[in-house]
């Protein structure tokens, strides 16, 4: 996959997918998201009341955006799959079909992302359903405990470490990987976390069992499947990695978004709690870090996120 194939699937799907979740934030469906938005960048919904752009922002038919002599920002266009850049002193109008030239420079359409947006479209589409808050998920509370772990991973040297729900702080764990197993002792907060080491590149078997007083009071039926990548396996992602730092430097989002997209979910969640911790107001790209929860299965991390993005849709009405 040549780099800007691969940088133009990614961004289109994550417009394509994050563009269903976001409709309540739009005036109309978003067509259009602004990313890299550096100097100074503003939109406005009717080209009068012009606010700054900061942040990976969403865009609706009728509204416009644009740059300062020191401005500079790129455009995804959420219809045709494409990526745009515009210079200084420009101004663009998103319309029906896309994105428009006021005045100024903007550059030609980069190509499309072809067929396989379609599958990121699934993917990120899939972020929406995990933003409502189940009863199910409180009345867990009172039953015998149950530990559920994510069925595959993507696990690497950069990336090693492996992450359950904590039942408690009256509960240690035994890891078992290829039937070899290995003591985790009680945390705190709501996730434990346990770096891997010391495994072939391929697939390895693993479960987790739950101990209270080094007696084992549940152990899951099936095992999980962690993808241990290093050496020639390991290149494209770390060639990967570099494509993304250099198209979206310092982005933590879209890096969130790569390393998800190779199976790394927890090294995915990571990126995207730094993203929001950085950018707390966003509440377009939340339904990613609630995904990410619920493929963990770190349930109450998600519950308490997803009611976090709830109360902020409410705020912005």
């Amino acid at each position: 996959m040549t780099i800007n194939r691969f940088k133009l699937m990614l961004m289109a799907g994550l417009l394509a997918g994050i563009g269903l979740t976001g409709q309540v934030q739009a005036d109309s469906n978003p067509v259009a998201m602004v990313t890299q938005a550096q100097g100074n960048v503003e939109a406005s919904k009717d080209g009068d009341k012009w606010k700054a752009v900061t942040r990976n922002k969403l865009m609706g038919e009728g509204e416009q955006v644009r740059t300062a002599a020191d401005g500079s920002a790129k455009l995804i266009n959420q219809i045709t799959g494409t990526v745009q850049t515009m210079g200084a002193d420009s101004v663009v109008k998103i319309t029906a079909n896309g994105i428009e030239k006021v005045s100024g420079s903007l550059s030609e359409p980069d190509k499309s992302a072809g067929d396989l947006l379609e599958s990121l479209d699934k993917r990120f589409a899939k972020a929406q359903r995990y933003t409502t808050v189940r009863r199910s998920v409180d009345k867990e509370k009172g039953k015998s405990v149950k530990l559920d772990t994510i069925s595959e991973i993507s696990l690497s040297p950069q990336f090693p470490e492996l992450v359950w729900s904590n039942m408690g702080n009256e509960y240690s764990y035994e890891l078992i990987i290829d039937e070899k197993p290995t003591p985790v002792p009680a945390a705190s907060g709501e996730m434990v976390r346990h770096k891997i080491a010391g495994l072939t590149p391929g697939k390895h078997d693993y479960l987790v069992r739950v101990l209270q007083n080094g007696q084992e009071i549940f152990a899951p039926k099936k095992p999980g499947k962690i993808n241990w990548l290093d050496g020639e396996a390991l290149k494209p992602v770390e060639k990967g990695i570099k494509e993304m730092q250099a198209l979206a430097p310092g982005d933590d989002f879209m890096m969130g978004a790569f390393l998800e997209d190779r199976g790394f979910t927890v090294a995915a969640m990571d990126m995207y709690r730094k993203y929001f911790k950085d950018n707390p107001k966003d509440v377009d790209m939340r339904p990613m870090l609630i995904k990410t929860y619920h493929d963990l299965n770190l349930k109450e991390l998600q519950k308490n996120e997803a009611l976090q993005y709830q109360k902020m849709q409410t705020e912005q009405e």
